[in-house]
């Protein structure tokens, strides 16, 4: 008996070994006219090098809606995002008033994540921001792998960054697939990830005034991906930004640092077809 109860222990050992760990395919996935809304929170604080350091915190709520206008023959999407804040803010009579603003841009996305062919829709100056929003946008998006994976598989993602001073610097953010998990009734790949962007910028505001820096991010975050439906359910992120700035005027530039805690949050909320 005590063989036959060995054997048995050893066949299913022997079997165990022969499991392999489940592997999934992580990759967006797209349908015409689907519109996803996403919750937003966030909280960040803003330390300037003055004389006298000067520190601010702020919060705010907003929405994000992500619809796909166009599904393409190479199974990419093109996607129009649309984001909306809410924050408060010291008026200049020293009461708080709630700000809105809106962001609204466009982009091409392949199912492994690859960003392309940007655009900020905006008829005012922001577009003057369209090379560091895509910037940010191509060095934070995640180029998933192109095979099934299985859970413990890491990947690396590094963006050459040309200065405006001819120096090149690494943008680089490492990924995890930590965990399957289920979410309100969703099949979820936990990916957790750790890195840094760097996102120089050179803007003319006007004929008298040249605004120059870059942001240079740490960054840490969780992103809760539905892989059956191929979208996001949910993330959060928590920052470190070093903010270099310098404005240039006639014949005089004031320099300045800015350090930036931020921390954020999105959840999925809706989801429509139209």
């Amino acid at each position: 008996m005590r063989l036959l109860l060995a054997l048995g222990m050893l066949a299913m050992l022997l079997s165990g070994c022969d499991r392999h760990p489940e592997k999934i395919r992580l990759q967006m996935k797209f349908a015409a006219g689907r519109q996803l809304v996403y919750d937003l929170n966030s909280e960040q604080t803003i330390t300037i090098n003055y004389a006298e350091p000067v520190s601010e915190t702020s919060r705010s709520q907003g929405e994000m809606i992500q619809k796909v206008t166009v599904v393409l023959p190479d199974s990419s999407a093109r996607i129009a995002e649309t984001s909306s804040w809410n924050f408060s803010e010291l008026g200049e009579n020293g009461t708080v008033e709630v700000v809105s603003r809106t962001e609204s841009l466009s982009y091409r996305i392949q199912p492994s994540g690859r960003i392309s062919e940007f655009e900020i829709l905006a008829e005012d100056d922001a577009a003057r921001w369209q090379e560091y929003a895509q910037s940010k946008l191509e060095q934070s998006q995640p180029t998933f792998p192109d095979q099934p994976v299985a859970v413990g598989y890491t990947w690396m993602q590094t963006v050459k960054i040309f200065m405006p001073t001819g120096e090149m610097l690494d943008a680089s953010t490492t990924y995890r697939f930590s965990e399957l998990i289920e979410v309100d009734s969703r099949q979820c790949a936990v990916i957790d990830y750790e890195g840094n962007l760097v996102l120089p910028f050179d803007v003319m505001e006007s004929d008298s005034l040249i605004r120059k820096g870059v942001d240079k991010v740490d960054l840490t975050g969780t992103i809760w991906f539905d892989y059956v439906n191929g979208y996001v359910f949910s993330q959060h992120e928590v920052t470190r930004v070093t903010a270099e700035r310098a404005k240039i005027l006639p014949q005089k530039a004031k320099v300045y640092t800015a350090y930036i805690e931020g921390e954020l949050f999105f959840n999925l909320k809706s989801e429509t077809i139209e």
